[in-house]
């Protein structure tokens, strides 16, 4: 028999939403900041959201009520956790399970994001092919001395010290990385991470037009893909980290426009930790592989590799997450 899902959710709201209410106290504070009603009551009511989870599951309910419950209980799941050990437990229980959380959670944030730095390469692109002199237009001032590197495809001359390619690319990376983190500390502003995402997207798309020309587009990504997979996508989260806190200004919902603030901005704030592994990544690859002597399939094997281990972070995560609920 179908579920009626509009009788289930009239029946299970209201703990749904204590549920919700408990675990969000939590976030500032932990367990201390519980009453002495709510604390026995936050192990009850995660194994009922975790049955209802698994029973809306059986009966092919709506995807977004199965999502709403399936984050509901993996939230209340990592309060539970986490409050059951420290110190590196901690740390690894927020590597494993609540980072990928707020990214997946926050992912609509990292697409805009992405979507900025898309459109301001088209832009940037579109106008520099078609008059390439209107290159200075997007070009920081340390770029216009090293981008002939880029044109001659230095990255096919199988010499890792090729001084000017990795001087060049060394300098993409840190004006991206001050984008991404500009974009995130003037959140607030909503203006600013909509601005430097699409600079970001400038330097790219100017850097496209320019080499296209000369035949050495694919040296070119063979010499940003390996490190600019984990580097770009450090970026866009920046970015979205960015957007999330100015979303909750200007859209709260439910929430008064301080409390919405708060809850975006720790959310924005554990997504920039996030980015530190992927920065730290990317610099290791810029300096050892992306301009190394290797073939352009391999460069590009393992730039596919990450994007895809990437996306298994966040999502596979969930999967084995739901896996334990039905469990």
């Amino acid at each position: 028999m179908a579920i009626d899902e509009r009788a289930f959710i009239n029946q299970k709201r209201a703990t749904w939403e204590q549920l919700s209410i408990i675990v969000e106290r939590t976030k500032n504070g932990g367990l201390k900041r519980l009453s002495r009603e709510e604390l026995p009551a936050l192990g009850s009511l995660y194994r009922r959201a975790a049955a209802d989870l698994a029973f809306a599951r059986a009966q092919s309910a709506n995807p977004n009520l199965v999502l709403y419950l399936n984050e509901l209980v993996g939230n209340a799941h990592g309060v539970i956790y986490a409050e059951e050990s420290g110190g590196w437990s901690r740390l690894g229980h927020f590597l494993t399970v609540g980072l990928p959380d707020v990214l997946r959670r926050r992912m609509a944030f990292t697409l805009a994001a992405f979507a900025l730095s898309v459109l301001g390469a088209f832009m940037a692109y579109a106008i520099v092919h078609q008059t390439p002199s209107n290159v200075t237009m997007f070009l920081p001032d340390q770029f216009k001395s090293s981008f002939d590197a880029w044109k001659q495809g230095f990255a096919d001359h199988g010499d890792v010290s090729a001084g000017d390619g990795i001087v060049t690319s060394s300098m993409l990376m840190t004006h991206n990385t001050q984008c991404g983190i500009m974009a995130f500390a003037f959140g607030i502003t909503f203006l600013a991470p909509i601005y430097f995402m699409l600079q970001n997207g400038f330097v790219m798309g100017a850097l496209i037009a320019v080499v296209q020309p000369t035949g050495h587009l694919s040296s070119m990504w063979a010499g940003i893909l390996p490190h600019g997979i984990c580097e770009l996508s450090a970026i866009f989260i920046c970015g979205g980290a960015g957007l999330c806190i100015a979303w909750g200004l200007i859209a709260p919902g439910r929430l008064s426009r301080s409390d919405a603030l708060i809850s975006n901005g720790r959310d924005a704030c554990k997504m920039m930790v996030g980015t530190v592994p992927l920065f730290i990544i990317a610099g290791i690859l810029e300096g050892n592989v992306s301009h190394a002597s290797l073939p352009h399939w391999v460069k590009f094997t393992l730039a596919g590799g990450q994007f895809a281990a990437l996306m298994y972070y966040i999502y596979g995560n969930r999967y084995l997450n739901s896996r334990e609920v039905k469990m």
